[in-house]
């Protein structure tokens, strides 16, 4: 694979990204606030501070999470960043399934390359470009299994305990990805290198595998209590994203999770944790996402 330096990726990102980010500022400057400030620790919990409130909130409703517990979820999510353990119940997961078949996708989430799974070959061809990732960010207003999840009151209740504050915001979207033959463009290849995401101050991703994912259908990898235990560099930096020997040496591979895992299996993820995806080498892999967040930006899916 060809490797660039950190400041030809710094040049690339600058390049690609600026009339995006000169657009944003003029028209959602907190966003822009956000972006900037949100990668500091003590901005964070600042934050948290400033919007604090009694969170003893009881959310009406039958979760279909039966067996889960709030409270241990929420004290493993702030030691270690991620909780593995939410199980689609089945007939769930095949209604998720049944609608992702028939739903339009966005090739490499290009408004431009919308396809449907049986034509996605043809799309390709025709667009002269491989689809590395396949998206749809309005899962829940064409499947009711997608929004009874965004409704859970357990969910919610973990969202709330976890931010010290109620959400203001859920959005889901479903995607699925594809193995390559060829070299990932670098423009595509940040999302497969570790990195943390910047969407809020605080966030939670709900996650559920709607496929089986071994470590030959790309599975989710996550780096255990990074989103406490940052080095100054990796706060400050104008990249948030890192390679694997720089975590490792930093985190040691105990803390490094690779999570395997059959259909209908989800976790929930504090995504200020260093993570990653891996591009599948044998079979596809479909996820689904359930986002919370403490502010509606309305910038990003």
């Amino acid at each position: 694979m060809t490797t660039i330096s950190l400041s030809q990726k710094l040049l690339l990102k600058f390049k690609r990204r600026l009339l995006y980010y000169l657009n944003l500022a003029i028209k959602k400057p907190d966003y822009i606030i956000m972006f900037c400030f949100s990668r500091i620790h003590f901005i964070r919990y600042l934050i948290k501070l400033i919007f604090k409130e009694k969170t003893n909130l009881k959310y009406e409703g039958n979760s279909v999470f039966a067996d889960i517990e709030v409270n241990h979820i929420v004290d493993t999510l702030k030691k270690e960043g991620i909780y593995l353990g939410l199980n689609l119940p089945e007939y769930l997961w095949k209604e998720i399934i049944d609608c992702s078949k028939h739903i339009t996708y966005l090739g490499n989430a290009n408004l431009q390359f919308s396809f449907h799974l049986a034509e996605k070959q043809k799309e390709e061809k025709k667009h002269g470009t491989d689809f590395i990732t396949g998206y749809n960010f309005d899962i829940s207003s064409i499947c009711p299994a997608v929004k009874k999840l965004e409704n859970d009151p357990k969910l919610w209740s973990i969202a709330t305990k976890y931010f010290e504050k109620k959400p203001t915001n859920v959005i889901s979207k479903i995607w699925w990805t594809f193995p390559q033959k060829k070299e990932v463009e670098e423009r595509a290849r940040g999302f497969f290198c570790f990195h943390y995401d910047l969407e809020d101050y605080w966030c939670l991703k709900f996650m559920f595998y709607l496929t089986n994912v071994d470590v030959d259908s790309g599975p989710h990898v996550c780096v255990k209590s990074s989103h406490k235990r940052k080095k100054l560099s990796h706060q400050f930096s104008l990249l948030r994203e890192t390679d694997d020997n720089d975590i490792i040496s930093y985190y040691g591979s105990e803390n490094i999770l690779t999570i395997c895992e059959r259909a209908g299996v989800g976790f929930v993820e504090d995504p200020f944790c260093f993570h990653k995806g891996t591009i599948p080498t044998q079979r596809d892999r479909l996820i689904l996402e359930v986002k919370f967040t403490l502010h509606n930006y309305e910038t990003i899916p």
